[in-house]
């Protein structure tokens, strides 16, 4: 699968059932504008369809879903992005075939298409260290991010250290997470307790805020992912990943006095601004 270096990565901070599921993975690109498949096959549908979900960060009330037909026979889906191609057209690997939209489903998440029908496998680490230090990269009126300058390794994953893996969340808004590439045996961000472990395999875990959780989703919380509202507590922040670049964390906060270009402490920052607890 192509991965241009740079680009943002999640799989687990978005609350619809085929992350938690562990069958999707959301991919930016470096400029945050244009979108380079992931594969190689022809484009058999594109589909143009409206949402009623509310999201005051939307540009528009409808989406895009591209299908493509890779070498290997798998359908990949594509959504959240404007199709510069035409059905019937073959692309290869890292072609420009649309860029980034600001939809229902999207809004305020750093700009990404959702992946579907490809295999995640998850590397093991390869250079561990806790992360603290952050450099404010951007400020909006709604959120401000901070990329990770001392982030942790798995393969050409880098994200923010914590419990022995790379933690990647959206806390406490979501109420679970994933920890890719090992884990110490603490589930504890800066001394704050992360949940409960929910599932554990050789190379990642997914831990929640609340006990079956993540067994009960579609029953109980996906109702609320497509509303728009919490699983757990506020929109806080949103840890992701990076291929080959900076790793960052989406504060949604509008009320800090920081300039971009400030270097902070992430472990005080959260703390100070959470308490003693995430949910």
């Amino acid at each position: 699968m192509f991965i241009k270096d740079g680009s943002l990565i999640s799989y687990f901070s978005s609350g619809f059932p085929s992350h938690v599921r562990v069958k999707a993975i959301d991919i930016s690109s470096p400029d945050y504008e244009v979108f380079y498949s992931p594969v190689k096959g022809e484009v058999v549908d594109i589909v143009r369809f409206e949402i009623g979900r509310p999201n005051r960060f939307s540009t528009i009330n409808y989406d895009y879903m591209i299908l493509i037909n890779s070498e290997n026979q798998r359908i990949i889906k594509v959504l959240h992005v404007l199709p510069w191609v035409e059905k019937g057209e073959y692309v290869k690997e890292g072609r420009v075939i649309g860029e980034f939209l600001q939809t229902p489903y999207t809004g305020g998440d750093f700009p990404h298409a959702h992946i579907e029908g490809i295999t995640i496998r998850f590397p093991k680490i390869s250079n561990y260290r806790d992360s603290k230090i952050g450099i404010v990269h951007k400020k909006d009126k709604e959120f401000f991010d901070v990329i990770i300058k001392d982030f942790a390794e798995a393969g050409k994953l880098r994200g923010l250290g914590c419990c022995g893996g790379l933690l990647n969340a959206s806390l406490p808004y979501a109420c679970y997470g994933g920890i890719i590439g090992g884990f110490t045996g603490q589930l504890s961000l800066y001394d704050l307790n992360l949940g409960y472990l929910a599932v554990r395999r050789k190379t990642y875990l997914l831990f929640e805020g609340r006990k079956n959780l993540l067994r009960n989703w579609e029953e109980d919380a996906s109702f609320k992912v497509l509303v728009n509202k919490p699983i757990c507590g506020f929109a806080f922040m949103e840890i992701v990943l990076s291929h080959n670049g900076y790793p960052m964390i989406r504060f949604f906060l509008n009320n800090v006095n920081l300039s971009e270009g400030d270097e902070i402490d992430i472990s005080e920052f959260v703390r100070d601004r959470l308490g003693s607890k995430i949910y």
